[in-house]
């Protein structure tokens, strides 16, 4: 049956003009086409109107950093999330279950989980294809896979030398990884002595990148600074999470080498992130806060293709897209950061991230227009992903 979405305003997150009371025509799940009212071919054989007329409608958010068995923000389990990455499989999906409800909210139609333990992840997004549960549509990499003196050293998978990252990398490969995801360096939240340090040396980063290009896939690794994002461009590493550290001359490097990178404002710098680090941690935290901004500004005017995540703040996409404009991005391109840029960081562009034909009825209402004001993007009215409402 074919649905005739009409709004007040419909951006379709190409980087193109929003059409002025836009009309999106959906079948089976599907766009089958956008254009202005009474322009639009098909629409002979209308089932169903879904009346957003006064709504600006957009693009569903993607999220492309989450890890859904963690939180930087929990009340209920406030420890920190190195030691959150030790508790069970049962704790974390319960938790998880919460978490997936907030990126609904928040407007979050599809997220990238970078690492779990125990490897749900994989379980959630089945039960999301399921339907026994709501959530984004889930791109996946499985165990995190980090050396035993590593960032999440407190998880289970831990893998030493060439021959077990290769063996990480092949289990979460045969369960269904989208990607392979490894720990390089510290975290600002880690008990590493400097955001310097790095923990696998180049025959074991290339040993990863080696395994997930075999079969088609690609390596994100964690890495703030110093030496090991060296070695992440050096072995063919095609996205790199945080980088928030990164020197000019690594800037440089990452774009002659077209690497991802993965933003992360939320972890450093939103209120809610922010309130468990303890004092200890402190310094590391203010190093990355004076930094991240111009580190980011000189990135995306470096030309680096970037997107953004909010890694264990859940629920605050809103909040990178607000921080990549004062990073000097235009209104427009923050949107796309967290739309379009997102989905093709995710390897989703065919079918998400942008309302154009053939692509997933993934979308969000607002009430208001965030081409004004982004911190309209906080106040999501409804969300749908494949026409079906989930908020």
């Amino acid at each position: 049956m074919k649905t005739l979405v009409k709004t007040k305003s419909l951006l379709d997150g190409t980087g193109a003009m929003p059409i002025p009371q836009g009309w999106m025509l959906l079948e089976n799940g599907k766009i089958q086409a956008v254009g202005k009212p009474g322009e639009l071919a098909g629409v002979e054989g209308v089932g169903e109107t879904l009346d957003l007329s006064d709504k600006y409608v957009l693009p569903g958010f993607v999220d492309s950093h989450i890890h859904l068995g963690l939180s930087h923000t929990d009340m209920i389990d406030p420890m920190p999330v190195t030691k959150q990455m030790g508790q069970s499989a049962q704790r974390k999906i319960c938790k998880a279950v919460m978490y997936l409800r907030e990126h609904l909210d928040a407007g979050v139609t599809l997220v990238r989980d970078m690492g779990e333990e125990h490897f749900i992840d994989f379980e959630l997004r089945r039960a999301i294809q399921d339907g026994y549960l709501d959530g984004p549509r889930m791109v996946c990499s499985g165990n995190l896979i980090t050396a035993s003196h590593g960032q999440g050293q407190i998880g289970l998978s831990v893998a030493d030398g060439p021959e077990e990252i290769r063996k990480a990398c092949r289990v979460n490969l045969a369960k269904g990884a989208d990607f392979i995801k490894i720990f390089v360096g510290g975290g600002v939240v880690s008990s590493e002595a400097s955001l310097d340090n790095h923990t696998y040396n180049l025959q074991e980063i290339r040993t990863a990148v080696e395994e997930a290009q075999m079969m088609g896939k690609y390596v994100a690794a964690h890495i703030h600074a110093g030496k090991g994002l060296d070695l992440c461009i050096q072995a063919g590493v095609q996205s790199i999470e945080h980088a928030c550290l990164a020197t000019d001359a690594q800037i440089e490097a990452i774009a002659k080498a077209g690497c991802w990178v993965t933003g992360t404002f939320s972890p450093a710098m939103h209120p809610l992130g922010v309130r468990l680090i303890s004092q200890e941690k402190r310094a590391r935290l203010e190093q990355v806060q004076q930094k991240i901004f111009d580190v980011y500004r000189k990135l995306m005017e470096a030309g680096v293709k970037m997107s953004f995540g909010t890694d264990g703040v859940h629920g605050a996409i809103s909040f990178e897209a607000i921080n990549a404009e004062k990073c000097g991005a235009s209104k427009m391109k923050a949107i796309q950061y967290i739309t379009l840029e997102g989905a093709r960081a995710c390897r989703m562009d065919a079918v998400c991230g942008s309302l154009e034909p053939g692509k997933y009825a993934d979308f969000v209402a607002l009430d208001k227009d965030p081409l004004e004001d982004l911190e309209h993007l906080k106040a999501v009215s409804a969300v749908y992903i494949g026409g079906i409402q989930k908020k």
